[in-house]
């Protein structure tokens, strides 16, 4: 049985530049191989990074998720307050708006990486999920 997601693969076109932009947002270096690639970390939450030498897929993608190509359409992170993450950011990253209360009883905001993967950070609004 399934207990767990143990990590998710992001191809990125150059993987020294995604690693700058992954360790703005918290994350550690945890492991590096030849491919090249790179498993960081932060909290529980683990990304290995892989280069590739063709476009991400990521570049076709909607934020509003209509029509976009199969695969991973974004990957959400727990943050224990998304609106401390995004002052303390917002200098250093382009997000897509300003963090905000959504139906789903999370506070959101989202930014994409160098490559356009959609991230998206998350704190539950008290009384929510």
């Amino acid at each position: 049985m399934i207990t767990g997601v143990n990590n998710v693969g992001v191809a990125v076109r150059d993987l020294q530049r995604s690693l700058s932009f992954y360790r703005l947002l918290g994350f550690e270096v945890v492991g590096e191989d030849e491919t090249p690639g790179a498993t960081i970390r932060a909290g529980t939450a683990v990304l290995y990074l892989f280069q590739t030498s063709g476009p991400a897929p990521a570049d076709r993608r909607q934020p509003d998720l209509v029509g976009n190509p199969t695969g991973i359409d974004h990957i959400s992170f727990d943050v224990s307050d998304v609106d401390r993450l995004y002052e303390a950011l917002r200098g250093e990253v382009d997000f897509e708006g300003v963090p905000e209360d959504q139906p789903w009883g999370y506070r959101a905001v989202s930014l994409t990486d160098p490559d356009g993967n959609r991230l998206y950070f998350l704190s539950a609004i008290r009384g929510g999920q």
